[in-house]
């Protein structure tokens, strides 16, 4: 989902279906984000990682259906998926895919012997701390739904259509392999020109990588101690018709936080629905590799050693300590593999 900001103002927007959404504004941020005694140089959040039960299906859906390209394959031994990402015995094959002209897209990993275990099903839309939907801007929401049928893939039959004050905005969702969840998110061109670095194209590069959680201040302090990232907007939903559309009989109280570097680059989208917790599950121990499905992100920063330090202060799960490895498309690379409390596998690279 994304979120409308102008000037400094808090604004409460009202569609015609009742949704209820709030405004915020927040400046520009440098790479190196600050946050209390943590400084730690992001350069980048380059994207999700999906553990794939068929790797070619998915790169089936990325490339033919948003226009995605390859930048690097290569076959990993069982060492190196030791050193990466701290699981034993599994070999891997991994590619990495980008939007041209950005530095932003998808890593997609097929672990040999692979896990039978999906990590999110259709009817547990709702449930909380995994990762869950990847978004792309549409500018026409419509081509971009006949491009994806011709290709042989569908929305789901729910599409969320709504009035703002800058005008009207559509949403669909595509359930993938490995129940990895697609959004196709349309709106004012000039709006998303703030929230999309390709805003010509039939998709932008991937945006927000949502994920709901069971502890909103957790989560956050995760990002503040362990990476320097901070919220940069969000935005609230109440009404009934979009917990028809996550799926849940309650009453839902949406809130989101945004947590990245700026909102024209990829960010984390932490979603509370503010359900009873009798109403949620809790997926965080299925959400680890290498079951399969939309399992992490890679960040890209200055000084993977900071990172490692903060984590440990912090005394977030690290899942593979600092070391030296060869990954493509970066060649020699410092990595550090933590975990935060929604679940959300953190694959730390400082390139050489």
């Amino acid at each position: 989902m994304f979120i409308l900001f102008i000037g400094g103002s808090l604004t409460c927007l009202r569609s015609k279906n009742g949704i209820t959404m709030t405004r915020v504004s927040k400046a520009r941020l440098g790479s190196t984000i600050a946050c209390g005694d943590v400084t730690v140089a992001v350069t980048s959040i380059h994207g999700p990682i999906i553990s794939c039960g068929d790797l070619a299906a998915q790169r089936d859906v990325f490339e033919k259906v948003y226009g995605l390209v390859a930048v690097a394959e290569e076959t990993l031994t069982a060492d190196s998926v030791a050193a990466l990402w701290g699981l034993s015995g599994r070999t891997a094959l991994t590619v990495v895919l980008e939007t041209p002209g950005t530095r932003f897209g998808i890593r997609l990993v097929q672990f040999d012997p692979q896990s039978d275990i999906v990590i999110r099903h259709k009817p547990s839309g709702y449930n909380s701390d995994a990762l869950k939907v990847i978004d792309f801007y549409a500018p026409d929401f419509y081509a971009a739904k006949t491009h994806l049928e011709a290709k042989g893939y569908h929305l789901k039959d729910e599409v969320a259509e709504y009035e703002l004050d800058n005008g009207a905005f559509l949403e669909g969702h595509l359930w993938g392999p490995d129940a990895v969840v697609t959004a196709l998110v349309s709106g004012p061109k000039g709006f998303f020109r703030n929230f999309a670095t390709t805003t010509e194209k039939l998709f932008s590069e991937v945006q927000s990588i949502s994920a709901p959680v069971s502890d909103m201040p957790a989560v956050l302090a995760f990002y503040e101690a362990v990476l320097g990232l901070s919220v940069i907007h969000e935005y609230g939903i109440d009404h009934e018709s979009f917990a028809d559309l996550v799926g849940t009989q309650h009453k839902m109280k949406l809130r989101a936080k945004n947590v990245g570097l700026v909102r024209t680059e990829p960010y984390f989208g932490l979603i509370h629905y503010g359900l009873p917790e009798t109403a949620y599950d809790s997926l965080r121990d299925r959400a680890v590799m290498p079951n399969r499905g939309l399992v992490g992100a890679t960040v890209i920063v200055d000084d993977a050693a900071d990172v490692a330090r903060n984590a440990e202060s912090h005394g977030a799960d690290t899942l593979s300590a600092l070391t030296e490895v060869e990954l493509a498309p970066y060649g020699q690379i410092l990595s550090f593999t933590v975990r935060g409390p929604h679940g959300v596998v953190h694959h730390i690279i400082e390139p050489s």
